[in-house]
Formats: C-alpha cells, structure tokens, sequence
C-alpha cells in the first residue's frame, strides 16, 4: 500500500512538473510569435495602411476567440461591460502607436521600446493607485530609461517620430496591465479579453477615414495579418488565460521580455538590420530594466 501511495505521490509530482513545462513552452512560444511580428507587420504596411490592417486583424481576432470560447466571452454584467471598454482602449492606444511607429523607426528598436512597458507597468500602478513600489523597481525604472537615452543619442539619430509613437504605445500597454489586473477575475477574464478585441476593431475601423486607405493583396500580408489575428492575438489571450496563472508572476515577466530580444534577432535575420553599438547598449539596459523588475506586485483590488 505504501509502495502505491509513493508512486501516485511521484506521478502526481511529475505531472505538475509536465504542467509547469507546458505552460513555460507555450509562454516562451507566444512570445517568439510576438517578436516575430515586428518585422512581418513593417513590411506588410507597404501593402495596407494601419488602421485597415488593424481592423481586419482584431475583427479576425475576435470571431476567432468567439469560436474558441463561445458564451464564455458574454459579458456577466454592466460592470464587467464598462471594464473591458476601458481596458480595451488601452490595447487599441497600443496597437494604434506601435502599428504606426513601425513606419517611421526600425523594427528592432520598436521591440525594445515597446518593452519599456514592463518596467512602466509598477510605476503606473504606484502613480495612480499607491501600490507599493520597491526599490528594485525604482532602479529597474532608471536603468530601463537609461537605456532609451542612450539610444537617443544625435550620434544615432535621436528618437524620431517612430520611437516617440512606439514609447506612447508602451505606456498604453502599461497602462492596459494596470487596469487588467485590479478588474479582472476568474470568471471575467475571457470576457474582458474579447471585449478588448471587439472594441479594438470598432476603434480601428472608425480611425480608417483619417488616413488614405491602401491595400493590395500579397502573400506576405495575408500571412502577417492570419499570423497576428489568429496565433498573436486570440490564441495568444486564450494561452495567457490557461496557462499564465500556473507560473510565479517573475517567471512570466521574464518569459515576456524576451519578447524584444526575439524582435531583434528577426529584424537582424529578415530585414538585415544590424544596429550600432550604442544601440545594442541602449537596448540591453533595457531588457536588463525589463528583467529587474519582474517581481510579484499584489494589487489591490477594486469593486468599482
């Protein structure tokens, strides 16, 4: 009896750690999807214009998730409405100020200075809801920003129009963390995540007539706008849903922030963009900002 009773303990111990793996593969997955993206969406912009592109991939985003989940993403009440509008904004700020910055800055500095997020995140929430801020935070912060002055060097051109719209996107997603985690739930999570597709779309769809509208059809941009809809955006909120929460929130947060360094790397390979050395040195004192402040950070939670 006790020789069963060892091996259901090892089995059960070995199951949880097959679990953990799986949740680290998916992660690390989704983040290697995201990098990918930076290159693929700059050269896709040559064939549509921003905000078409940004409506058909969350309108694809969202009946995808739809269809994943069903009813699960009704909203449970007015309240939980009104949180996944807010919350959504703040996605659409970001998408609306990367997608943009992709045309004007390179696609290796977008990805290091849309992770500026991370180390901007526990400010936010210390700036507009007094969660505690450490230390360590503090210097993450420093460092992270360190890193952005160094790449606006004159040397290196300075931060140009691109980089300003990719740091205001940064700040967006910062922004859009804070608000998930004071509202979200258990049982609210799927709903407020298709509410940030859904709204995100409208948004994007209502921006179109204040660009001219491009689009020719290519191989390419079906393939960039099939890859973000479908694997960046809904299986990549559903796989955050499932397994993000079987993770420490410091593992995540470092898991994220390779995220850039896999923009980098893809850039290098697809675009052939191989930066300065200042560069390399602005962008890893930002990863180094990203990874210092990957600590747990309870929230505070809200009912209202």
């Amino acid at each position: 009896m006790q020789k069963w009773w060892r091996r259901a303990c090892n089995f059960g111990n070995r199951w949880v750690y097959f679990k953990m793996f799986a949740a680290y593969s998916a992660l690390l997955g989704l983040t290697l999807v995201w990098g990918l993206t930076f290159p693929l969406v700059q050269m896709s912009l040559k064939e549509v214009s921003p905000t078409l592109f940004l409506s058909l991939r969350f309108a694809i985003a969202s009946a995808t998730l739809f269809l994943i989940s069903g009813r699960r993403v009704i909203p449970l009440s007015g309240r939980d409405l009104w949180k996944g509008l807010v919350i959504g904004f703040f996605l659409w700020g970001g998408y609306i100020g990367q997608t943009l910055g992709l045309q004007f800055t390179s696609a290796s500095r977008s990805g290091f200075l849309t992770g500026t997020l991370v180390p901007l995140t526990p400010l936010f929430a210390f700036l507009l809801f007094g969660e505690r801020f450490s230390l360590r935070l503090w210097m993450a912060v420093l460092i992270a920003f360190s890193g952005i002055f160094i790449m606006s060097r004159p040397s290196l051109g300075g931060l140009n129009f691109g980089d300003g719209l990719t740091l205001a996107c940064a700040a967006s997603f910062a922004l859009q963390v804070v608000y998930i985690n004071r509202w979200s739930r258990a049982d609210n999570l799927l709903s407020l995540a298709w509410l940030q597709l859904a709204l995100s779309t409208a948004l994007s769809a209502c921006a179109m007539p204040l660009e001219i509208v491009r689009f020719h059809f290519s191989y390419l941009m079906a393939g960039t706008l099939l890859t973000t809809a479908i694997l960046a955006s809904a299986l990549g909120i559903w796989a955050q849903v499932k397994y993000q929460p079987r993770l420490p929130a410091a593992a995540t947060a470092v898991i994220y922030a390779m995220e850039p360094v896999f923009a980098g790397v893809a850039a290098w390979l697809m675009l052939a963009e191989r930066p300065p050395a200042p560069t390399l040195i602005g962008a890893a004192l930002i990863l180094c900002g990203m990874i210092l402040s990957s600590v747990k950070v309870e929230p505070k939670r809200n009912d209202l």
